[in-house]
């Protein structure tokens, strides 16, 4: 099977000339009823050998979520089922998934949010702003050591800042 390039990509537009109703998507589902959707993803992931490849996923680090929401956008783009009846059957594919993978004795998370990073990142946030504005607001007065203790946390976070955004990539091809 070749690798695909970069130029093997659809041009710009080409959806806009090619037959309508032309993508399995594009046509009445194979499947109409949810119970049926819920069914046939059952019978699938309850193959030994899907379940393998799903541990090995779950033990390499990757989050259910994923993991299922790649699942039914195939059977989507396939033009097995429609999006929203996928929507309503996920939280029983992840079920499925996360007790089958238990029951193997793998770990597993939910999802790659995490939640107290965020939280912390926000604290972070709300301090800098608050003391960026105290420091702004008070003359910072010459030998007062919480003024300048205060002044140096604010501006070793600005460095840490800028060095982090200095790593990203930029341009029109780094959005991710």
């Amino acid at each position: 099977m070749p690798i695909a390039g970069p130029f093997d990509a659809p041009i710009p537009g080409q959806s806009l000339t090619a037959e309508p109703r032309n993508n399995p998507w594009e046509q009445p589902p194979e499947m109409a009823d949810v119970n049926e959707v819920a069914k046939f993803y059952i019978n699938k992931l309850a193959n030994p050998d899907v379940l393998d490849d799903f541990a090995a996923m779950a033990q390499a680090g990757v989050a259910i979520a994923p993991m299922v929401e790649g699942t039914y956008l195939q059977g989507v783009m396939r033009g097995l089922h429609t999006l929203d009846a996928a929507l309503v059957v996920a939280p029983v594919m992840h079920m499925f998934i996360k007790e089958s993978l238990e029951e193997m004795g793998i770990k597993t998370k939910d999802s790659s949010d995490d939640p107290q990073a965020r939280a912390t990142e926000a604290e972070m946030n709300r301090f800098m702003m608050v003391a960026t504005k105290y420091l702004e607001e008070n003359n910072m007065d010459e030998g007062d050591p919480g003024m300048e203790l205060l002044s140096d946390v604010v501006e070793d976070q600005d460095t840490e800042e800028e060095a982090t955004q200095e790593e990203k990539p930029m341009g029109l091809m780094a959005k991710g």
